[in-house]
């Protein structure tokens, strides 16, 4: 056995991107659906609603696609459900929270702020500069910003 294989065999088993074979959805639902239904509670925070969005993410048809997905199951998955509870949310938004999301913010707009109304609330870049009266770009250095300060990048 040479050096790397040793250093390889040493570290473990190592995380395979892509399975050899499509998995069925109750296999997926398996091995993502707590991580899912963790982003679908982000942005429906009613645990009842958000596992009737968490079904229809493993229910759908675009599950199937995620077996082609160019990158791995968690990242289609995490897709997958975040446009499932943003499209739900979308939906239970009655009258009276349209207003409420169309109000003016005030305060000071922080890389927090920014973040959760573009992932939680689905509000495009350009939808949360108008609502905070600011550019684009600074919008887009706030993302930058919080996954900076989040340690995730």
């Amino acid at each position: 056995m040479n050096e790397l294989e040793r250093i390889g065999n040493a570290a473990g088993p190592q995380p395979v991107l892509k399975p050899e074979r499509n998995l069925s959805s109750l296999e997926v639902y398996d091995q993502f659906g707590a991580m899912a239904y963790g982003i679908v509670l982000q942005i429906i925070p009613q645990p009842h609603l958000a596992q009737e969005v968490l079904v229809s993410v493993f229910a759908s048809p675009l599950l199937q696609s995620c077996n082609s997905y160019p990158f791995s199951y968690a990242a289609c998955i995490i897709k997958l459900a975040r446009a499932k509870a943003v499209e739900a949310k979308k939906k239970l938004t009655t009258l009276t929270a349209l207003e409420e999301d169309n109000a003016p913010f005030s305060g000071t707009p922080t890389p927090q702020v920014i973040f959760d109304l573009a992932f939680r609330r689905g509000l495009t870049p350009d939808e949360v500069a108008v609502k905070l009266n600011i550019t684009k770009s600074e919008v887009l250095r706030s993302f930058h910003e919080f996954f900076k300060t989040n340690g995730n990048a």
